[in-house]
């Protein structure tokens, strides 16, 4: 036999158990219904605001307010709006809602979610201004002379990223006739959201201040040396355990025609591409910056490879690569792809490598920030 179920019964349970507070009333403003939270908020009993009406329980200097939205209720809910209440003990401020259904108008409000979206708004304020500081972190041009060139594809995976990259010529002041040297390199920091973009800068900030406190101008330039600077710096801040930064960076030397780099904590390899035919993955190593790690395993080494013309170099986040469509990866078709375009400029290759990139997505959201730095040698000086 089938067990009857009384709908409103149940109903008139959910309503006395949930924090909202609300009324429901006839097109004439006469209460029909109001729940328990409602009640107890004005400090009456549910008997003595039924049959009321609800304009009653509205302080005289807002009822036309009152009045106006709920006459002029839709069947989408109105904002959020304030109206001070009639309660048994005094006055209430409740921020209420409008809507129309059936005939009957509901009123409904709960003080929690006024709360919640002044927070939300607070946020959002905050994570707007954090963006525009960590977009202003990001170089607006890059490097682009006779002899080397660069192009950037930078694409978080939510409002802000935790990934930076950076390229500039070394100021070596007075002696700078007799060098020309760039630097160039890219960070993650774990995660990809305010706090992480907020590392990021920190980053950028000290690996620019080497320059400013340790680099004599005409010495010999060392990324490990850089990468150090920065491990000393990091450990000092005393920054939580559970944060990770991983760093790639790379000297050019143009006049010595050298490649030099320095690895920690990158498990995706850039590469370099001499022609179609040789693809050279660079060695990884290192073990990313963290406070979690002991700092006698924080040292790093430099890897040095000569310069050719034609050369063409794939600095990239592991955001790439890993990028998953269904079962499959990017990593294999960005380094066909790159081996195909490698004789085109830099701003070439970013630019098709990001369309074939979003092709692949298939309307997907990225799962990791997304970094690239391509960097393109062309006549070197004798």
């Amino acid at each position: 036999m089938k067990e009857h179920v009384n709908i409103s019964q149940i109903t008139e349970t959910i309503a006395g158990l949930i924090e909202d507070h609300f009324l429901i009333c006839n097109a004439h403003g006469e209460i029909l219904f109001c729940n328990p939270s409602m009640a107890s908020h004005l400090g009456y009993k549910e008997s003595e605001l039924t049959s009321k009406n609800f304009l009653a329980f509205i302080e005289k200097t807002h009822s036309e307010k009152a009045a106006s939205f709920f006459n002029h209720a839709t069947k989408e809910p109105s904002g959020w709006e304030g109206f001070l209440m009639v309660g048994k003990k005094g006055l209430k401020k409740l921020h209420l809602k409008f809507l129309t259904k059936d005939s009957l108008t509901y009123i409904y409000g709960n003080e929690k979610y006024v709360e919640y979206e002044k927070i939300r708004r607070k946020l959002d304020r905050e994570v707007a201004s954090a963006k525009k500081i960590h977009q202003q972190s990001l170089p607006v041009t890059l490097p682009n002379t006779e002899s080397l060139s660069f192009s950037a594809l930078y694409r978080p995976a939510e409002v802000i990223g935790g990934d930076l990259y950076d390229v500039f010529k070394v100021d070596n002041g007075l002696l700078g006739e007799y060098f020309n040297q760039y630097v160039a390199y890219i960070a993650d920091v774990s995660g990809h959201g305010l706090d992480s973009a907020m590392l990021s800068i920190f980053v950028k900030d000290t690996i620019r201040s080497f320059f400013s406190l340790k680099h004599i101008p005409g010495q010999v330039l060392s990324p490990k040396e850089i990468v150090h600077f920065l491990v000393e710096q990091y450990l000092k801040e005393g920054y939580p355990e559970e944060y990770l930064v991983c760093l790639f960076l790379v000297v050019f030397d143009l006049n010595a025609k050298d490649l030099t780099y320095c690895s920690a904590g990158f498990h995706e390899s850039p590469f370099l591409i001499k022609d179609q035919n040789h693809l050279l993955e660079l060695d990884r190593g290192g073990m990313p910056i963290s406070a979690a790690i002991d700092a006698k395993w924080l040292t790093y080494q430099d890897t040095s490879v000569k310069l050719i013309p034609g050369m063409t170099l794939f600095l990239m986040s592991d955001g790439l690569p890993e990028q998953r469509s269904g079962k499959e990866f990017y990593r294999e078709r960005f380094k066909t792809l790159a081996t195909k375009l490698h004789s085109l400029n830099p701003k070439q290759i970013t630019d098709k490598i990001n369309l074939d990139f979003t092709d692949f997505l298939h309307h997907q959201d990225v799962e990791d920030d997304i970094t690239l730095v391509v960097a393109k040698v062309s006549d070197l000086q004798e």
